[in-house]
C-alpha cells in the first residue's frame, strides 16, 4: 500500500473499431472514497471499470493500484504485458460486481463464495466457510448458504455476488450497474447492502443510473459522455451553479422523473 490514491487512471484509451469507448480518461480514487460514475448509455462507464479490472485491454495510457502498474511491467526502456497469471494476481486485489450475477448454478451459495478462497487464495475449507458465513450475514442471507441460485430472487443473487467479491478483502470494489438487471421491487435490497459498505469506508467505484442513490452514498461524481470525463468533483460542486450545460441536461431527466413520481404519490 502507498500513501497515494488506491487507484490511479492516467489518460487511458480504448477503441472498438472506429468507436472510441474511452478517449483519454484520467481518474484518481482515494482510500475510503466512493466514486459514482454516471452518464448516458454508451458513454464509456462500463468500459472504464472493465478496463480497470483488466477484462478489457487498454490501447494506451496507464493504470495503477496502490502505485503498482496494472497489466504491464517495465522491461528495459519500455513495457511488456504481464503474463495471464500475473494479471490474475492483480485482479484478486479488486472486487468486481457485474450487471448480471454470474453465479455458478450447480454450486450452492456457500460454494460460490468459498471456492475461490480455497482454490485461488489457499485458505482452508474451515477458513473459507467462516469468511463466507460472515459475509452472508453482512448481506442478510445467512439462511441461504445451502441454496442454489435458481432458488434465489434476482436481488438475493446480486447480494451473493457482492459477498463473493468481498470474500478476498479487496482494496477496491468495482460495481458495474449492480441493479440494472433487477426488477424495480428488488433494487432497494441491493442498494441497502452497498449503502452499508459505503458507510463502512470501503473504497468503491459505482457505475450507476440510480441518481438518487448515488447522491446519497457517493463522495464524488464522475460524469462521462462520449468516452470522456466531462465533469467531476464532490457531489455538492457537481450539482451546484458551476455544473456544465451537458450535465444539467442529463440530470434534468432525473429531476423530471423524481417530480413526476412525487406528483403521482400525492394524487393517490
Amino acid at each position: 500500500m502507498t500513501t497515494g490514491p488506491v487507484l490511479s487512471v492516467r489518460n487511458i484509451r480504448r477503441s472498438f473499431g472506429e468507436h472510441a469507448a474511452l478517449d483519454g480518461v484520467s481518474l484518481d480514487v482515494a482510500e475510503g472514497e466512493v466514486v459514482a460514475v454516471i452518464g448516458p448509455s454508451g458513454s464509456g462507464k462500463s468500459t472504464l471499470v472493465r478496463c480497470v479490472h483488466q477484462l478489457e485491454p487498454i490501447d494506451s495510457g496507464a493504470m495503477y493500484l496502490d502505485g503498482d502498474l496494472l497489466g504491464y511491467e517495465h522491461s528495459g526502456a519500455g513495457l511488456r504485458p504481464l503474463r495471464p497469471r500475473q494479471v490474475a494476481e492483480q485482479r484478486r486485489r479488486m472486487g468486481m460486481v457485474f450487471q448480471q450475477f454470474q453465479l455458478f448454478p450447480h454450486w450452492t451459495v456457500e460454494r460460490n463464495i468459498s471456492e475461490a478462497q480455497v482454490r485461488v487464495h489457499g485458505r482452508s475449507q474451515e477458513q473459507a466457510r467462516e469468511r463466507t458465513l460472515e459475509l452472508l450475514a453482512k448481506v442478510g442471507l445467512t439462511e441461504k448458504a445451502a441454496a442454489y441460485s435458481r432458488q434465489l430472487s434476482g436481488g438475493q443473487q446480486q447480494r451473493v455476488a457482492i459477498a463473493r467479491a468481498l470474500a478476498t478483502r479487496p482494496r477496491i470494489m468495482l460495481l458495474d450497474e449492480p441493479t440494472s438487471a433487477l426488477d424495480p421491487e428488488l433494487v432497494d435490497e441491493v442498494l441497502t447492502v452497498i449503502r452499508d459498505l459505503a458507510a463502512a469506508g470501503l473504497t468503491m467505484i459505482i457505475v450507476t443510473h440510480e441518481i438518487a442513490f448515488a447522491l446519497e452514498v457517493a463522495d464524488r461524481f464522475v460524469f462521462m459522455d462520449r468516452g470522456r470525463v466531462v465533469e467531476q468533483g464532490p457531489v455538492a460542486d457537481v450539482l451546484g451553479d458551476g455544473t456544465s450545460d451537458r450535465l444539467r441536461s442529463f440530470l434534468s431527466r432525473y429531476t423530471q422523473q423524481r417530480d413526476t413520481a412525487r406528483e403521482a404519490r400525492f394524487r393517490v
